[in-house]
């Protein structure tokens, strides 16, 4: 009982003495591919951006939807290709209003939007 305490009283001073921390922590690997196209820069070709235009959407969109909730096709994907994997990859939104496939590339430094199309 003493030992729990101990470590209790421990665990109190390492949170106060470092603070919170961002931690994610993703098992499967399409989340893993998702959440490291998220967390890098992203650019946008120019085919895609005229897309994104055209159906008025938004980096917010890219962002908190198409990069959380896809799902990659790694049968079509080409995850070896050097310096940059490419993935293809749809999106199906909860009310299932929107569908769309893309293929986004993900490098060293960032990450690329090359191609999206509504299905």
């Amino acid at each position: 009982m003493k030992f729990l305490l101990g470590v209790g009283i421990g665990m109190v001073f390492v949170a106060m003495a470092f603070g919170p921390r961002a931690f994610s922590c993703n098992y499967f690997p399409n989340a893993r591919v998702l959440d490291e196209a998220y967390s890098k820069k992203l650019s946008i070709s120019d085919e895609a951006q005229a897309f994104l235009n055209a159906e008025k959407l938004d980096t917010i969109f890219l962002k908190k939807e198409l990069f959380k909730r896809s799902k990659i096709d790694f049968s079509k994907s080409k995850k070896d290709q050097v310096p940059c994997r490419e993935y293809i990859a749809n999106y199906e939104s909860k009310d299932k209003t929107k569908n769309y496939d893309f293929t986004f590339d993900v490098c060293k430094e960032d990450s690329r939007l090359v191609s999206i199309t509504k299905k």
